[in-house]
């Protein structure tokens, strides 16, 4: 259990940084510098903390029982199916004319943080 909040405290650092890095990339391409090569070392910087979020996320799994390893996958795999059937309907009703504005993938990357968290906490009140 100790590790396990040692683990949780890694990724959230990694997780902080990956959104930090995200933030400043976005808003600095053409507000901070007009330079196409900061803009692919930010790029490159942004990728590579997105890995160790990845990785610390990995390794974090490592110390779940098998309790918490059940949730987060059956979360997983049900966040998986609704992004992408969501997902190409959303896509599909632009190029079909039923929606005017085109896909942003914020709103979908907003939908995977729900979906996830909800599925989070419906399996953790199903498994107990």
């Amino acid at each position: 259990m100790k590790e396990q909040k040692k683990q949780t405290k890694i990724l959230l650092g990694w997780v902080f940084a990956w959104v930090v890095s995200t933030a400043i990339l976005s808003a600095g391409v053409n507000n901070l510098w007009d330079n196409v090569l900061i803009t692919k070392i930010g790029l490159f910087i942004n990728l590579a903390i997105g890995v160790g979020m990845i990785i610390a996320n990995k390794n974090l799994f490592k110390h779940y029982d098998e309790l918490q390893k059940k949730i987060h996958f059956e979360s997983m795999a049900l966040t998986l199916g609704l992004t992408v059937v969501v997902g190409l309907v959303y896509e599909i009703s632009f190029d079909f004319g039923v929606i005017n504005s085109e896909p942003e993938f914020e709103y979908l990357v907003f939908f995977i943080c729900f979906s996830y968290m909800t599925s989070i906490i419906v399996n953790s009140l199903r498994f107990k």
